[in-house]
């Protein structure tokens, strides 16, 4: 295996093949930052170019832009409260406030180091157990799944925020917004209000946009009008400020393994993704944090954890898709494309038929992640830039790329007027102090839940005691108990921490 690997690393290394790995690289960054071209758009790109080169050619270019369109996206996060793809959702509670305080340079390279840890975890994790893993994911059926998507549920709950009311609100707004569409049984519209154009639902890089980035938009528009046009973003005040210090990188490694463990879970079972991935890790960094209440505030943890666990998926998504020739996500079904157009058939028998190209595939993920590093690191001061324009300059920028990007998305106008729905309902949620990362979670598990809950239900002839009949189920029942339990134990204790300081106040 270790010789496998070493001629990977070489054949990769060979100018003819890393130009095409670099090349897919600076793409993705750049098509990942931009709000709307996404790390699938990038990909959608580079396939038609792939007909004419060699397959290792042909997948180390296409991961090198899944890699860092994955990471570009929270570049955009950071900078602009405006996630690039929909994976980098989670990035922008702690990034953006961290950019607001003079430390982008610092949220960046915490973004950056996280990234890669995470990849780089996963891409061992790929190649050390990657058929294991695999056998064992499929014994992940709809009842199995459906008991995940309902511990994955009480996320809401966790992100709410100091009021719980609101939160859950925001969340029942998104698994409404998640219905919208095609019955996913029976194929019957559903809340589409006679309109086709609802027909295949709201689109998740859609309504992310109209929600969160145009909405920031309309936030920015009203300081404008009340006399507030200075720097979008400040300058670091110190040295510290642009840059990760080694002591806050020893605090933050037991986040980054935390979280890129979990998105390898979540990468190697098929329809998770990336995005659930950052918003598991992101709440679980915050669960074990011994300063919750700094979450959405500016925590260099929350930028970690969402980020490692985002990136992991990457690597993961290739076991399934390796090993059983089943795509994770939208992105590793594309992989399946690329593989047929070279003739090649992913699945137990590559491991065989082309051995030497898989150990390509792993050196090449590899070799991506020391590049996005060093790349990034070249060009962030660039991208942090950006933010010293001021408000009235950035942002109408910020919003001709999100309209660009939403129309290019489906060549659809409607996507345009979805977006600014939400825009204006973001704006509303913003307004009166609405998570609006309630409503994305809520949006995101919707379709999952009940697709595999009513799957769930018409195998075993309604019988609900599919969701007891494994020890996988009753493994998630058991952790859906304690986060309620542990969420409700934190909320009390705010609430009486709350009191208290109010009791001390009104004794002065």
């Amino acid at each position: 295996m270790i010789e496998l690997l070493l001629d990977g690393f070489v054949n990769v290394l060979v100018p003819g093949n890393f130009i095409y790995l670099l090349g897919g690289l600076i793409l993705g960054v750049v098509m990942g930052a931009i709000p709307g071209l996404t790390a699938t758009m990038a990909i959608a790109l580079i396939i038609p170019l792939t007909f004419t080169i060699s397959p290792t050619q042909s997948l180390i270019m296409l991961l090198g832009a899944y890699n860092g369109g994955i990471f570009g996206g929270s570049i955009s996060a950071i900078l602009l409260a405006t996630p690039g793809t929909p994976s980098a959702a989670a990035t922008v509670a702690d990034g953006f406030k961290l950019a607001q305080k003079g430390q982008a340079g610092k949220a960046i390279k915490t973004a950056l180091i996280s990234s890669v840890f995470g990849g780089l975890f996963s891409s061992i994790v790929l190649i050390l157990v990657a058929e294991p893993i695999a056998r064992y994911a499929l014994k992940f059926g709809p009842g199995e799944f459906t008991i995940i998507m309902l511990f994955s549920l009480t996320i809401i709950a966790s992100a709410s925020g100091k009021s719980m009311i609101k939160g859950l609100i925001g969340g029942c707004l998104g698994l409404l917004f998640g219905f919208v569409g095609m019955d996913p049984v029976y194929s019957i519209p559903r809340f589409t209000f006679g309109n086709v154009n609802l027909s295949s639902g709201i689109n998740l890089v859609v309504m992310l946009i109209g929600s969160l980035a145009v909405a920031e938009i309309l936030i920015q528009i009203e300081s404008v009008a009340r006399g507030r046009t200075n720097a979008h973003l400040p300058p670091p005040m110190t040295k510290d400020d642009d840059r990760l210090t080694f002591k806050e990188f020893k605090t933050l490694l037991k986040t980054l393994v935390r979280s890129s463990a979990l998105g390898c879970a979540i990468g190697a079972l098929p329809g998770l993704g990336p995005t659930l991935a950052s918003y598991v890790g992101y709440d679980m960094a915050k669960r074990n944090s011994k300063n919750p209440q700094k979450f959405g505030e500016g925590a260099i943890e929350g930028v970690a954890a969402a980020e490692a666990a985002n990136n992991a998926v990457c690597g993961a998504n290739l076991i399934p898709l390796l090993s059983l020739g089943v795509p994770g996500d939208t992105v590793a079904a594309m992989l399946i494309g690329a593989f047929l157009i070279q003739g090649l058939t992913p699945g137990p028998l590559i491991f065989r038929e082309a051995p030497e190209l898989v150990y390509n595939i792993y050196s090449g993920l590899i070799i991506s992640n020391i590049l996005l590093f060093a790349f990034v690191m070249l060009t962030y001061k660039f991208f942090t830039n950006i933010g010293k324009l001021e408000t009235t300059v950035i942002f109408p920028v910020v919003c001709m790329f999100c309209i660009v990007g939403v129309y290019a998305f489906n060549q659809s106008l409607f996507d345009v007027w979805i977006m600014l729905f939400f825009a204006v309902l973001g704006y509303i949620l913003m307004k009166f102090n609405f998570p609006p990362a309630t409503m994305m979670i809520g949006f995101i598990l919707a379709p999952l839940f009940e697709t595999n809950f009513r799957l769930a239900l018409l195998i075993s002839n309604n019988s609900y005691a599919i969701f007891f009949k494994s020890p996988i189920t009753w493994f998630f029942w058991g952790a859906t108990l304690l986060s309620i339990v542990t969420i409700a134990r934190g909320k009390i204790k705010d609430v009486l921490a709350e009191r208290a300081i109010d009791k001390e106040l009104n004794n002065i």
